[in-house]
């Protein structure tokens, strides 16, 4: 081990230590004076986004996506990838009281949060993740919403990239951290 990574370590620890652990996330955010990217990969021809409800997904073929069925219901929007008559992405929105469930970031009324993005293995590097981000964001925003959100975990790169192509903007990192294991955790917001 080298000395940057000995005192790496030891920070983590101390840190880990004190505030009970800690677990850092990016906040993005997509509203209307933003313009979403979607310019289609060469290869877009190929996919059709829309709209997906739960049985959509409950009957897609791969199971990853089956796995995502539980994000469906009231106060939630999906939208599906298809590569022909296969699903091959999913992102979910949640919105009002189905998203008060999580309630990790603050939403208004007309705000809503993307709380998944999952693409199935066979079509990753393809730009279908920021197409499904891109498009569906616009979609959401031309229904009435005002602005969206994502969390995603301070190091994703992929979904970060992704976030970034479909020209979402990084405007906070918050910290999560539970001295003392405290029934709720605190969050540090750390605007951008």
């Amino acid at each position: 081990m080298t000395i940057k990574q000995v005192t790496q370590t030891a920070l983590k620890g101390i840190l880990d230590f004190v505030s009970g652990g800690y677990a850092p996330y990016f906040i993005y955010a997509f509203e209307a004076n933003r313009k979403a990217r979607v310019t289609s990969p060469s290869n877009a021809a190929q996919f059709e986004i829309r709209t997906v409800g739960q049985t959509d997904v409950e009957s897609a073929e791969h199971p990853k996506i089956r796995e995502q069925a539980w994000y469906a219901g009231p106060g939630s929007r999906l939208y599906g990838c298809y590569e022909g008559d296969q699903l091959v992405g999913l992102c979910a929105y949640w919105y009002g009281e189905r998203y008060r469930q999580r309630n990790f970031w603050p939403l208004r009324e007309s705000e809503a949060k993307l709380v998944q993005v999952i693409t199935v293995p066979e079509v990753r590097g393809r730009g279908v993740a920021s197409q499904l981000i891109a498009r569906s964001a616009v979609d959401m925003l031309n229904d009435g919403f005002s602005r969206l959100y994502a969390r995603i975990w301070h190091s994703n790169r992929p979904s970060i990239k992704a976030f970034e192509k479909a020209n979402w903007g990084r405007i906070a990192l918050v910290v999560e951290m539970n001295p003392l294991r405290r029934k709720q955790p605190l969050k540090v917001r750390i605007p951008l």
